[in-house]
């Protein structure tokens, strides 16, 4: 499949900027309120002090059966570089997921939304393995 957006798309950096306007917040919020009304902190022990945290939207067993689907899949969305699990576009795919009745683990990395307090050293690229 090739992946073809729409003309006033189709530039790489309109591509990058557009899902993280602000702007887009409250209609967001609506299209994942479903999502958010079931997400669930989890705090994850990956061993030697490091400590990441989640936000887990298991699928209700009433929902899965009126969408007709048995999934029992989970996603797992790691943000980009100085985003978070609630950046815009990690919001975005994990309430279009949650919707087509896939759950939804939205991961932080280590000093990434509001984690700063649980670990001591700080996140670099290096530490990805941590994951």
């Amino acid at each position: 499949m090739t992946f073809s957006p729409p003309w006033l798309l189709r530039n790489a950096h309109v591509q990058s900027v557009l899902p993280s306007l602000k702007i887009r917040r409250p209609l967001l919020m609506r299209r994942a309120r479903a999502m958010l009304a079931v997400s669930k902190p989890v705090l994850l022990d990956c061993g030697e002090g490091v400590r990441l945290l989640g936000m887990h939207s298991a699928q209700p067993n009433a929902q899965i059966a009126a969408q007709g689907t048995q999934r029992s899949e989970l996603v797992v969305l790691i943000h980009g570089w100085e985003g978070s699990a609630d950046s815009l576009y990690v919001m975005s795919l994990a309430g279009y997921l949650f919707d087509h009745g896939y759950h939804v683990f939205r991961l932080n990395l280590r000093d990434h939304g509001p984690t700063h307090h649980l670990n001591e050293d700080i996140f670099h690229s290096c530490r990805i393995a941590e994951v």
